[in-house]
């Protein structure tokens, strides 16, 4: 384990302060269910000097509902999947919320942290690029907005800078005639990251014919966000089981585009499996 300061800040200020003088050598204690595995490894940690345990900060852990949805990033993983508000106007998040680890996990980890550690394969990052989602990130003496598909830039890699801690992940309800889907797959059941997920939404109008598609990846393309390709060929139509295939297909194009890998034979399956049946998930049918 690595040697360092520890800070306990009592308001969000003192952070943002903390931050500012430690630009650099910092890093924020959040969940800690990543950072502790990385301070022990002393992995990309070489030059923290201090950490900052925010993990008291209650004026960070809420679900608020007002124009837009807002969450907090101390919110846990389980407030997350078990919210009723998030469960009814953003289901797709929730869904992907109670997937996550184990209960211990999900009862420790945030989803500040989950969004902030950029990994490839965090199953609440899909539902939320495909949600729209804005992250906030306040810095001493100032604050912006960014996309959360912008935010994240690569594989555990953000646009966080040093003195920077993001306080806000806020995206509008999903409309009356919305409907979704999530699916992962993993080595287990639970208690294991996912290998690939994918987040589905579907808007479609009184006759059934779609509208509005999302189709947002996980873990197969270098940051999270959306396949138009797939997504333009559900617009307009009454899906059925061809077209979700053929979707799934757009999927696995996106995959590949960057080059065919020794793995690949095994994903690209894998996922047009996974798409069609977070499509299927999201119109409510049954095809087979």
């Amino acid at each position: 384990m690595l040697e360092f300061n520890l800070f306990r800040p009592q308001s969000l200020q003192e952070t943002l302060d903390l931050l500012a003088e430690f630009k650099g050598t910092a890093r924020v204690l959040a969940g800690g269910t990543d950072l502790l595995i990385s301070l022990r490894a002393k992995e990309g940690m070489e030059d923290v000097r201090n950490v900052i345990d925010i993990t008291g900060l209650q004026e960070l852990a809420f679900i608020q509902e007002r124009d837009l949805l807002e969450i907090g990033p101390l919110t846990t993983i389980a407030q997350v999947a078990e919210d009723s508000v998030l469960r009814q106007n953003a289901g797709v998040l929730a869904e992907a919320a109670a997937a996550v680890g184990s209960p211990q996990i999900r009862n420790r980890g945030t989803i500040g942290g989950n969004v902030v550690n950029a990994a490839v394969c965090a199953d609440t990052v899909p539902p939320l690029v495909a949600l729209g989602a804005t992250v906030k990130l306040e810095r001493k003496g100032g604050s912006r907005w960014l996309p959360l598909d912008q935010f994240i830039t690569g594989p555990n890699r953000t646009q966080l800078a040093e003195d920077e801690l993001l306080t806000k992940i806020a995206f509008a309800k999903l409309p009356a005639n919305a409907s979704w889907g999530f699916m992962r797959l993993a080595r287990r059941e639970a208690l294991a990251i996912a290998r690939m997920n994918v987040a589905v939404i579907i808007v479609r109008d009184g006759q059934g014919k779609v509208e509005h598609a999302r189709i947002v990846p996980g873990s197969v393309l270098s940051r999270p966000t959306g396949v138009p390709e797939a997504e333009k060929l559900l617009v307009g139509t009454h899906p059925d089981e061809a077209l979700a295939h053929q979707a799934g297909e757009a999927v696995a194009a996106a995959m590949t585009s960057s080059g065919r890998r020794w793995s690949t034979p095994y994903k690209e399956p894998a996922i047009i499996a996974l798409t069609e049946r977070a499509i299927k998930q999201a119109l409510e049918v049954e095809w087979r």
